[in-house]
């Protein structure tokens, strides 16, 4: 039998604007029939690329229409101006899609496509399971905790969990609003282990799809640790332009580290003086995401997301 990768059928839904793909349109593919009703996305931040979509594919090829029950709606590039130029919002407005919803019909590009979103993609969803992840620049490793999506949220082999603050105009946050369960996953990005991470978020949405009742549990794969607990999120952003190298490889991305660990350097373009240190800022400091490459960048830049691990 085809397998579900196969057995998609496509829609394609303009946008209202012109790429150098040809006509700019949400593409949503979707398989079976009844409920429950999963909707998985990727994409929405263009410069998280093609990983959350490569992991879809890898979990859809697993799967042939015997194994299902209800529906899945996939919407793997679901920015796709921003995707194009490997920015995180499309240049066209410079809006973020994941602070535009409900978004507005009559607006500018990521407006219209929130939109979209809103309307055509949630449509007799039940579950929402976003994946955002690293993306050409860098290498994440948690999951948000919603409310009422943990369970969801832990179906993912991700070494921590943060709670996600309240945003009612994101895709998640607007979808909770309408009753919908949702998770938000950042884990894989670019690094030597982009295909292992894509299996492990295949597989996290595979124990998803299971728990949800989309599939059944012989087709779950072995169970995983449970993410460990973090607060105090902060983001670490140099403080003027000049070129960036790392201190922690991308295989310290979802470990800890002690406090005061060197994490990265900022040197001067010409001199390669030393400008600035990015150092673990708490006892137990979880490496949330990094840049695990040298690259030129701006002030303001992120750079690394560490958290405090949190306390029973």
């Amino acid at each position: 039998m085809a397998t579900l990768a196969e057995s998609l059928t496509w829609r394609g839904i303009p946008i209202g604007v012109t790429s150098a793909w040809g006509e700019a349109e949400l593409l949503l593919g979707e398989v079976g029939a009844g409920s429950p009703g999963v909707l998985i996305t990727a994409g929405i931040h263009g410069d998280e690329g093609p990983w959350g979509g490569w992991a879809v594919k890898k979990l859809l090829e697993r799967l042939d229409l015997n194994d299902i029950r209800g529906f899945i709606r996939v919407a793997p590039m679901t920015n796709p101006l921003a995707m194009q130029a490997d920015t995180r919002n499309a240049p066209v407005d410079q809006l973020d899609l994941n602070r535009a919803f409900p978004g507005d019909a009559n607006g500018s590009y990521t407006e219209r496509l929130a939109h979209i979103l809103a309307e055509a993609a949630l449509e007799n969803i039940d579950y929402v399971i976003d994946l955002h992840g690293g993306g050409s620049w860098c290498v994440n490793a948690f999951v948000f905790e919603m409310e009422g999506g943990r369970e969801l949220s832990l179906c993912f082999p991700a070494p921590f969990i943060i709670k996600a603050p309240a945003r009612d105009v994101s895709l998640t946050g607007y979808a909770r609003s309408l009753g919908k369960t949702v998770a938000a996953v950042e884990m894989g990005g670019r690094s030597e282990n982009e295909a292992l991470w894509a299996e492990r978020i295949a597989d996290g949405l595979l124990r998803a799809l299971r728990q949800v009742g989309v599939v059944g549990a012989e087709l779950t794969p072995p169970s995983v640790e449970p993410p460990r607990a973090v607060s105090d999120s902060i983001v670490l952003r140099p403080k003027r332009g000049g070129i960036f190298v790392p201190s922690v490889s991308a295989e310290r991305i979802g470990t800890l580290v002690e406090k005061d660990r060197l994490l990265g350097q900022m040197l001067h373009p010409a001199t390669y003086a030393v400008l600035e240190e990015f150092r673990a800022p708490f006892d137990e400091t979880a490496l949330l995401l990094l840049r695990p490459f040298m690259a030129q960048l701006e002030a303001g830049a992120m750079t690394y997301v560490v958290g405090r691990l949190a306390r029973e």
